[in-house]
């Protein structure tokens, strides 16, 4: 969750960042980067891609940064550079990301609690079938708890886009994962 704090740390980073201070890419990993990563994970349902996409994302938002003006909000500004950087890997390692969700199923089902780790496994293989919009949207939503303003300007949506597709991707899970209503 966002508050005028942590927003105006954001703006600070932000400026810095634009200024080319070196430790502004410091201080903005110290302040996102395990929100990005696990965003990013349950984007790919792969932890080394996710560390990966999330160094990518960083580095991007740096060189990015000098085209961004006082007003743009570091947090959707930063998600919505995770996100390109996550379809862009998703297009080009498809295969790889299979391999990786099989790998993570087995580690799972070996691991204490195998059922909550069942139902997690589940849940994530139900995420990772998602349309690309779905996804997003539960991901940003529910893994990282943004409200559905946040979710709208962080996709460039509509609010009542958010909404539907926050429906329809609740409906879809339910589908995929055989839950009743």
């Amino acid at each position: 969750m966002t508050t005028p704090d942590s927003q105006e740390r954001g703006q600070d980073i932000l400026e810095r960042l634009r200024l080319r201070d070196a430790n502004a890419l410091a201080s903005l990993t110290e302040l996102y980067g395990s929100d990005l990563t696990r965003a990013c994970y349950v984007y790919l349902a792969d932890a080394h891609a996710a560390e990966d996409v999330c160094q990518e994302t960083l580095l991007a938002a740096w060189k990015a940064a000098g085209r961004t003006n006082g007003r743009t909000p570091l947090r959707p500004w930063l998600f919505a550079i995770l996100f390109n950087q996550c379809r862009k890997h998703r297009r080009s390692l498809w295969r790889r990301e299979r391999r990786e969700l099989d790998a993570a199923q087995r580690r799972a089902e070996s691991a204490e609690g195998h059922e909550d780790a069942e139902r997690l496994e589940t849940l994530r293989h139900a995420v990772a079938r998602l349309d690309e919009a779905l996804r997003a949207v539960v991901i940003l939503r529910y893994e990282q708890g943004f409200s559905i303003a946040d979710t709208a300007e962080t996709l460039g949506l509509p609010e009542g886009t958010v909404k539907s597709r926050t429906s329809a991707a609740i409906e879809r899970l339910r589908t995929l994962m055989r839950i009743p209503e």
